[in-house]
Formats: structure tokens, sequence, C-alpha cells
């Protein structure tokens, strides 16, 4: 029996969920991590469109340039994640990255060119506040908050962007595209740092959790989602997405507990933060909606 498209979007979202936890597990530093991660998403994504699509892989070198570019972005956005993860833990990792919101509404103005609005204004306070508390009463995670924040605006920037690029060609090749871009830019900064010998002298446990994590929880969401998007709306995406913060935070407590309570302040800002997101989401697909019938 096939599930609804809602139901779908929402195992993708409790699976997304997960990308922290396994990162957790990984025993390697940040950058290793990724590059390990970029690695598996970009090979099978490789194999998916090369064996299973039947597609070409050959776009214009102008759009690969453009792709590429967006990877790199998605290389340093996920090492930030993994960095504020292992200074820090997954919950303060998780709850920071919902200030992408925040970006995002300052962002989209200047790359579509139109006015903000006054319900991203307040969301954007409503946000600040809650950063300020999670920032004052989890001082000693200082560090983590700010790769958290980082990361966050990283995400908004490739969310902006993306919405430009999956306009110019198939979903799946340029998804294929920025993992590649993404794997070099993780390879440079491999280089850079001398890394190396982390992956010389790998685990076992650790190329098992990087499989499930670059396959798993990476390649599998990305291409269901894509087949998703043809019965959902983008609102009804953007809200589900929303909840991964909350999967994740309640993933970690019952898999770590001590390590990853929290204070009741950043459990209430966090709640408010979440909130506030989705609420802001609705009332602008009502308003969309209204502007349509109009």
């Amino acid at each position: 029996m096939k599930l609804p498209a809602i139901v779908q979007l929402h195992i993708i979202v409790f699976i997304w969920g997960f990308t922290g936890v396994i990162g957790k597990l990984i025993s390697l530093d940040a950058i290793p991590l990724v590059w390990g991660r970029t690695l598996v998403a970009a090979l099978i994504l490789f194999f998916y469109v090369s064996l299973f699509t039947k597609k070409k892989l050959l776009v214009s070198k102008k759009l690969i340039l453009q792709l590429l570019g967006c990877g790199v972005i998605v290389g340093i956005h996920w090492s930030l994640f993994y960095g504020s993860i292992k200074i820090s833990n997954i919950s303060i990792a998780t709850s920071t990255l919902s200030t992408g919101t925040l970006f995002v509404a300052f962002l989209e103005p200047i790359f579509f060119k139109r006015k903000i609005k006054m319900s991203e204004i307040i969301l954007s306070l409503v946000i600040m506040t809650c950063i300020f508390f999670i920032f004052n009463t989890e001082i000693s995670y200082w560090k983590g908050i700010l790769l958290g924040i980082s990361c966050a605006f990283l995400s908004a920037l490739f969310s902006v962007v993306n919405g430009i690029m999956y306009k110019k060609g198939s979903s799946d090749i340029i998804t294929f595209y920025e993992m590649v871009g993404a794997f070099f830019t993780l390879t440079a900064l491999m280089t850079v740092c001398n890394d190396w010998e982390a992956i010389a002298t790998i685990k076992i446990e650790d190329v098992f959790w990087l499989l499930i994590l670059g396959g798993l929880l990476t390649s599998f969401p990305l291409l269901m989602t894509m087949k998703l998007m043809k019965h959902i709306t983008p609102f009804t995406l953007m809200l589900s997405v929303n909840l991964e913060p909350v999967y994740a935070i309640l993933i970690a407590f019952l898999i770590w507990k001590d390590s990853e309570k929290m204070s009741p302040v950043f459990y209430i800002s966090t709640s408010i933060m979440i909130l506030a997101i989705c609420v802001n989401g609705y009332l602008k697909s009502k308003n969309n909606k209204i502007s349509i019938t109009k």
C-alpha cells in the first residue's frame, strides 16, 4: 500500500533528524566527516542518474560552474553544522539552525529584488530574542552557537540560490553537481588542514555510519523529496522541514540524555522560534492564496 505524500514527507524529515545523531556517532572531526558524506552522496547520485534515470550528465560549462559554486556553500555549511555538534551538542546545533529563516528574510529581497515584509521583520525580532536567551543561558556552548548560526546563514544562502538554480535543469542532475562541488570543497579543506591521516586510519564502524549518512540520510531523502514535490506544495515542505530540529533534539535526548539535557529556557526559546516560523509560513501561504483569488 502506497503511503500518502504528506506521510512520506514526514518520514523523510524524521530521517533528516538522524543526521546530527549519526554525525555524533562518527569519531571523525567535522571536515573528514563531511568529506566522507559528500563522497558517498555524489557516488550514489552518479549511479542513480546514469543507470536508473538514463539521463546525460552533460550540461553547459556555465551551469556546471554555478552548481559547483552552490556545492561550495553546502560543503562549508555541513562542516559548520558538524563542527557545532562536535564542540557543543546536537540540541545547540539544530536549534540555532532554525535561524536560517531569519537570514532568508533578508536574503530573498536582495536576490529577488523585493521589499522586506513587516511579518518578516517581526519574525526576525522573535528569532533574535530567542537566540539571545539561548546564548545567555547556554553561554558555555557559545562556540557551538556561533558555528550553528554561521551554518544557518549558509543554509539560507544555499536555499535562496538553489531556488534560482533549480529552474535551470533537472533536479537530480543539479543535486549531483552540487554534491560534487561540496566534495571538491572538502577535498581542498582536507588538504589545507592536513586531515588525510584521519581517512587513512578510519575505523570500520565510521565507514558504516558514513555509508548510512551519505546514502540513507542524504541521497535517498533528496531524491524522494524531488518526487514528492509533484504532490505537495513548497509551503508544506517548508513547514514540515521546520520540525527537523524537534525530531533531532528528541532523538538525541533519548540516546544520550545527560549530555543533551538543556535548561528550560533553551526548550522554551526553541519552541517559540519554531512556532513563529510555522505561523509566519502559514500567514504567507494564506496571503498568497488571497492574492491569487483576487
